[in-house]
């Protein structure tokens, strides 16, 4: 018995990053694919569970694999780095923005005359550091 020939084509990025895997017998349109690959046998009909060693993506959802000549290379951790850079900034900014969100019933109080801004100078103080640090990170992205 002879089994079905499966070709497995790769999405990618503008830089080139495999974004998406598949094999030919789930595509309908191969509009934007690569071709990389024909075979038979799982590894190929179920190219997106089977084909590659790793998922697309690693912990941080930053892609593993890139298309290089048309073969499939695994991004080396300096490939990766300004991307977690960028994911790092994110985060920090984030959670920056959670900690002025805490305490902006602050400047509420002092708005309405309930406290004194030397009360909270030592949290206006920090506030201040907050929103330095988030204008460098977003500066440097």
């Amino acid at each position: 018995m002879d089994e079905n020939i499966s070709s497995v084509y790769v999405k990618t990025d503008i830089s080139g990053n495999i974004t998406a895997i598949n094999s030919s017998d789930f595509l309908s349109d191969i509009t934007d694919w690569t071709l990389i690959d024909e075979g038979t046998g799982d590894k190929y009909y179920h190219a997106q569970n089977n084909y590659l060693d790793k998922p697309l993506t690693d912990e941080n959802g930053v892609f593993n694999y890139k298309l290089v000549d048309g073969n499939i290379t695994e991004r080396t951790e300096a490939d990766k780095a300004p991307e977690l850079s960028r994911i790092d900034s994110q985060r920090e900014i984030a959670e920056l923005k959670t900690k002025l969100a805490q305490t902006d019933y602050i400047a509420a109080k002092i708005a309405e005359g309930s406290a004194a801004v030397e009360e909270y100078s030592e949290e206006i103080r920090k506030r201040r550091e907050w929103r330095e640090r988030i204008n460098e990170l977003e500066n440097n992205q």
